[in-house]
């Protein structure tokens, strides 16, 4: 099940509601004028006089306005069925990203318990043999397995993080984060390394698990698409929770990019890291938006209501 959520510029969403409000009412007024200037209501009455001894043509207008309810309330039929539709395609891509953690969970366990200890027995076996082999090549070999066993190990361990973050299930969101901001630090150790500066307020350790991976993950998503794309040298995340919302914003100062632009051309429905992120905001109700200022940077905004995410998680 794929899900392509639609990005939309805000600003001109609104500009576009305003215009089609001012359309509505001026074709009321138009109506109107043409209406007194023309005199249609004594012209109609007229002209329904012509057919009243054969028919009641002038019973016509409430049949008409009786015809005009009837549309009325067949939308309104057709309206429910739409919300009802889409809640349960939220139920099911909550669903489905449940599913996807649970085997992300699945699987990162398995790498723990399989490979890291066969990988542990291959660099303890290495390091037997770097002790009692006096063969310069043997010796050499059993350095190279032991290097290899670490490197595959390390990438192992990143692995399992990245399926399923274990400070997540044992310390909490915030401490995961703040983890995952440490590895990205300690990953951009070079000449142009990226700035991480993270700030969390309020407590965000007492969400629900389905929430608190979402968040995770929005974080996670947009960090990723920063280093691959936005070459950043600053990255600000801020994390705020009050009773009833929490708001992410992951901002950096990169090379941007025209988002009236990619919205025209569409494409940001190819953008896999934000349709990510936008499929975990969709889960929990939220909203999304995106400002990006080519050769500024870029800054993702997330709304969550807290209580409509509880209840979807449920």
């Amino acid at each position: 099940m794929k899900v392509t959520p639609h990005f939309v510029d805000h600003k001109r969403h609104r500009q576009l509601i305003l215009i089609e409000l001012i359309s509505v009412l001026l074709t009321f007024v138009v109506a109107y004028a043409l209406s007194s200037i023309f005199n249609v209501s004594d012209r109609f009455y007229e002209w329904a006089q012509q057919y009243e001894k054969t028919s009641d043509i002038d019973e016509l207008i409430f049949a008409l306005l009786a015809f005009l309810l009837a549309l009325i309330w067949f939308a309104k039929r057709r309206i429910n069925e739409s919300r009802q539709l889409i809640l349960h395609n939220h139920t099911l891509l909550q669903r489905l990203l449940q599913v996807q953690e649970e085997e992300r969970k699945a699987i990162a366990q398995h790498l723990h318990d399989d490979l890291g200890q066969h990988l542990n027995a291959i660099k303890a076996h290495a390091n037997i043999l770097i002790n009692d082999v006096s063969n310069d090549a043997a010796l050499f070999a059993a350095k190279r397995i032991s290097d290899s066993a670490d490197h595959a190990y390390d990438m192992t361990r990143r692995m399992m993080h990245s399926l399923r973050p274990v400070a997540l299930d044992k310390l909490g969101l915030s401490a995961a984060i703040e983890h995952m901001i440490d590895t990205w630090k300690i990953s951009e150790r070079k000449p142009k390394a990226i700035e991480y500066q993270l700030e969390i307020v309020g407590d965000i350790d007492c969400l629900p698990e389905c929430t608190s991976i979402a968040i995770f993950r929005i974080v996670q998503e947009a960090l990723t698409n920063i280093a691959k794309h936005a070459q950043a040298s600053l990255v600000h995340v801020v994390i705020n929770k009050s009773d009833t919302y929490l708001n992410i914003t992951v901002q950096d100062n990169g090379i941007g990019f025209d988002i009236h632009q990619k919205i025209a051309d569409k494409q940001l429905q190819t953008c896999y890291g934000l349709l990510g992120i936008a499929e975990r905001v969709e889960s929990l109700t939220g909203t999304m938006n995106i400002l990006s200022i080519p050769s500024q940077g870029t800054a993702i905004t997330v709304e969550i209501n807290i209580n409509k995410s509880i209840k979807s998680c449920d």
